[in-house]
């Protein structure tokens, strides 16, 4: 953390609590003045939501019209117990956990609708959605019959703000400039709201629109490949024999990592139309249409380390110099390694749109409908529009690599000529004329989310005796997702010029790597590598590749193979084996009774759920694997693939839903929960379809089936007792505790050694069988989750108050029966803490969350899982009410400098994964009117 950025961020600390501090001061003698708005009345009202609801339910309000607590939604959910996110570039919040179970285990609706993603699965990106647009958000903890299935975590709805909840004429207008300390670069946010009702205040309209450009950076690893069998073992102290200490080893194969920034422009713009008939009808008509527009590049560098013997009959090996500790490979002397750069850049251009009709009728005092008609579609356009260059410098090179405890290693490389390069780097001398020819990846995904859906919702007053209500209805949805990937990897197109780094770009005519020099380049990720490094520029590699059209191909000896190098083959393809079509129609029918009494209340129903699924895609073979240079780990085999055929699945399933509800008043600020249920969470959509890929490219013999259009859902039974004490106006002390059992938990089916047909030639050494590993999902593990939710929330006469909560969650996943460990990306522990202070002119807030260690990836390698390390996201902002139409304000974000820390089996000195984000401070200015 440089001195400079953590004096700013302790300065913004410390003008947070002390403004708070001056206008307590100031505002002492006048307590009965302050006026409870903005972030002390949205958490009061959010209070209030959850004291009313007849389930277990937590709640985030807006605290004023068009401004949500946090930039993002899903930093916002975060303060509530139970929930923790998923960081994007720039470390921005983009998936939810709840209560111990990943984004797939969540459904996430608008205005009680489903939301269309760009992503193969259902999993919903918050990042695509403006904050502005949104008035709250409701997470369901507990089941209810009348709500939508598909989650076992929890439900999270987000709503939209409505005209008549607020009658009149209201106007929102905000600016907001960002910056941010790893990049050194800025950005800005337009956003307005404008909302009016009239004909008596019985038809209104609202306006939304919001506009961003800013620039996020993460420097990240982005390989850190380690082999379960490599090196195995070694001779370290060159005695001729293998020691326990040098047998059963691990070491590096190989690692790249560097920079991806990405230029996120964000849009968003809803409309809303409300009109009360007479006093028994109300409609509403609404839309929405985001856009995100957030193209990444990414600068690396990279190193493939991995040892092989270079010379059979002398037994030479890559490695020399070799230390070891328990059983790693904790330093090397390389020979023979290529320095290669890569440049890959990701075209994200996501439409995210949903249109509604929604009416209540009051048919009579007794019986009402609800009726709601919407479509919901995301589309990304990136069909082969990603890139993956990747260029080496030619020539036999020699490095070194030293493992470090807690980030990267150092790593050194000796030229060829004798040059240092990282000094060679730094001083410019490198270019054109040393970089060469390897790697052009092309690829990316097409994909059209589309859901439409009908409900018909009735609640029928009876109050006979304790019965008060019944609630009934139907409800229907269409969603058919559609993904095409445009990529050149199965065509072969990728590595037409592997390995050819000493064809330079110089000899080719074409100027095509530039030096990089990025400020704090991988922060807080120590280690000595070289901090200045190339970029490729995509368009003049592909013109390069021109200059040699018509030449001939050399095999590995030199020799002329017969054929004649084409750039246009280079070109990506349409690859049907891994796109799919999948449309899925469900049915639900629902029945909800309510009960209340004296000093209870109760909910008990049940809803029916029928699915109906159809998968298209396309499969093929793989005919034959010609590999003349495995010891070369740069080099790949060919690969020939028969035709793909048209395959088509179906699945279907019906499940009932059963769910209870029941509510005690202790006494009159004390209420006990009891809730029950059933749940299920659908597959994920690419689940549903047999796509088939193969690291075949990679010499990793693996062919793994994406989907299966047989699965079940998941499911759970649940329970939750909890216990709420409202002992304040506005204040609210809560515990949770809350059980899962899951069963069907889709795992993978692993056959390993299986003969698929496949013949090819490894090392020249003849045709003959080669033996994949087969992977596709099937049901039939089991999960369980035990947890604990602490909540508080208090306000003091004096303007201040405390929001903290914490929750422990406890799981245990079972493979084949066998218990493995905890289930994935699940912390342990959990909490959000925040001190607050309002009054009339000051809003000021100091909040920390925290997400502690949790396994990333479970038997990842040799039997050992991946842990990521504990965070604490720190943020603090200060707002200050100019008149009572003017404000402005200071927020700082990520003020301790976390980052994302990945080990392999718990050991500092075995890095598995590394992002950082640097601080973010936003200065902005509001009006309203």
């Amino acid at each position: 953390m440089s001195h400079t950025y953590k004096a700013v961020s302790l300065a913004l600390i410390g003008v947070t609590l002390g403004a708070a501090a001056l206008a307590q001061e100031t505002s002492s003698d006048q307590l009965e003045e302050i006026v409870v708005t903005g972030t002390r009345a949205a958490l009061a009202e959010s209070r209030d939501k959850k004291r009313e609801a007849p389930i277990v339910q937590d709640s985030i309000v807006a605290e004023d019209l068009g401004r949500f607590p946090d930039d993002n939604v899903a930093d916002s959910l975060s303060h509530i117990t139970g929930i923790t996110l998923q960081r994007t570039r720039g470390g921005e919040g983009q998936y939810v956990n709840v209560r111990g179970l990943g984004p797939e285990f969540s459904i996430v609706t608008l205005n009680n609708r489903i939301l269309a993603t760009d992503g193969d699965g259902r999993e919903f990106a918050f990042d695509v959605l403006p904050s502005e647009i949104i008035a709250g958000a409701d997470v369901f903890k507990s089941a209810n019959a009348v709500n939508l299935e598909g989650s076992i975590g929890g439900a999270i709805n987000l709503t939209t703000a409505r005209p008549l909840d607020r009658p009149g004429l209201r106007t929102s207008l905000s600016v907001e400039g960002d910056y941010n300390d790893l990049s050194e670069k800025s950005g800005y946010k337009f956003s307005g709201v404008i909302s009016d009702t009239f004909a008596d205040d019985r038809m209104g309209v609202m306006l939304t629109a919001v506009y961003q450009d800013t620039e996020v950076r993460s420097d990240a690893v982005h390989e850190y490949f380690i082999t379960a069998d490599s090196p195995g073992e070694f001779d370290a102290n060159g005695d001729g024999e293998i020691s326990d200490a040098e047998s059963d080893l691990l070491g590096l194969c190989c690692t790249s990592f560097g920079t991806r920034i990405q230029q996120k422009k964000r849009s968003g713009v809803t409309a809303v139309w409300q009109w009360q008939v007479n006093d028994g009808f109300q409609m509403t008509v609404d839309g929405m249409f985001t856009r995100l527009d957030a193209p990444t590049v990414g600068y690396h560098q990279s190193y493939y380390v991995e040892d092989s013997i270079l010379d059979e009959d002398t037994g030479l090996h890559r490695w020399s110099n070799v230390s070891i500790r328990d059983h790693w490979v904790t330093g090397m002397d390389i020979d023979q390694l290529v320095p290669e750069i890569s440049t890959i850049t990701e075209h994200r251009v996501v439409d995210s749109t949903q249109f509604g009709w929604n009416a209540t009728w009051q048919t009579t005092d007794r019986l009402k409908f609800n009726f709601d008609a919407y479509r919901s579609k995301a589309e990304r356009d990136s069909g082969g529009k990603d890139t993956w260059m990747v260029s080496g410098i030619g020539g036999h090179h020699t490095g070194r690599v030293d493992m470090r405890s807690g980030g990267l290693p150092n790593i050194s490389v000796t030229l060829e000529d004798g040059r240092d390069l990282a000094t060679a780097l730094q001083n410019g001398a490198l270019g054109d004329a040393d970089y060469g020819l390897h790697f052009t990846g092309l690829s990316g995904t097409d994909v059209t989310d589309e859901v439409t859906g009908l409900s018909i919702a009735g609640e029928l007053k009876l109050e006979f005796g304790a019965l008060q209500t019944l609630q009934f209805g139907a409800a229907s949805t269409d969603r058919n997702k559609v993904r095409n990937t445009i990529e050149n990897d199965t065509n072969g197109g990728s590595c037409q010029y592997c390995n050819m780094y000493d064809t330079t770009f110089a000899s080719l005519g074409e100027h095509v790597v530039r030096p990089v020099a990025l400020p704090n380049f991988m922060r807080n990720a120590g280690g000595s590598y070289p901090r200045r490094f190339m970029s490729i520029t995509a368009s003049s590699y592909l013109n390069a590749l021109r200059a040699l059209d018509g030449e001939p191909i050399l095999d590995e000896h030199g020799d002329p193979t017969g054929e004649v190098f084409d750039s246009s083959l280079t070109a990506p393809a349409f690859n049907p084996v891994q796109s799919y079509d999948v449309d899925e129609k469900t049915k639900a029918l629902y029945l909800n009774a309510n009960f209340r009494g004296d000093a209870w209340f109760a909910s008990a129903g049940v809803r029916w759920v029928s699915t109906d699924t159809t998968a298209r895609t396309a499969v093929n073979r793989i005919v034959f694997v010609d590999d003349p240079t495995p010891e070369i780990p740069t080099s790949s085999p060919d690969i020939t693939y028969s035709e793909a055929e048209p395959l088509k699945q179906k699945g279907s399933y019906d499940k009932f839903l059963p769910a209870l509800n029941v509510g005690y008043w202790l006494r009159d600020d004390v209420l006990l929960r009891f809730a029950a249920a059933q749940v299920m969470a659908r597959p994920s959509l690419n689940q549903l379809a047999p796509t088939r890929i193969d690291n075949t490219l990679d010499r990793n013999y693996f062919v793994v089936y994406d989907g299966n259009a047989n699965l079940e859902p998941v499911e759970a039974d649940q329970l939750d007792v909890s216990a709420e004490w409202y002992f304040a106006s506005k204040s609210l002390l809560s515990g949770t505790v809350f059980w899962k059992n899951i069963k069907n938990f889709i795992t993978t089916e692993l056959q390993e050694n299986v003969d698929i047909g496949v013949v090819g030639n490894i090392g020249e050494a003849g045709e003959a069988p080669v033996l994949y590993d087969v992977s596709r999902p099937i049901n039939g593990d089991k999960a369980k989750v035990l947890g604990l939710e602490l909540g508080v929330q208090h306000f003091f006469d004096n303007g201040f108050g405390v929001r903290a909560n914490y929750t422990y969650t406890d799981t245990k996943a079972y493979v084949g029966g066998v218990h493995v460990g905890p289930l994935e990306n699940v912390s342990k522990s959990a909490y959000s803490v925040a001190v607050l202070f309002e009054n009339d002119r000051w809003d000021a807030q100091l909040a920390a969350d925290y997400s502690g260690e949790y396994t990333d990836v479970s038997d990842s390698v040799a039997d050992m899982s991946t842990k990521a390390q504990p965070i604490t996201w720190v943020t603090a902002s200060v707002a200050y009410k100019i008149t009572d139409a003017l404000s402005v304000s200071l927020e700082g974000r990520n003020l301790l400098d976390e980052y994302n820390l990945v080990y392999l089996g718990g050991r500092s000195d075995m890095l598995a994964g590394f992002e950082t984000w640097g601080r973010s401070y936003l200065l902005g200015a509001s009006a309203k009117f």
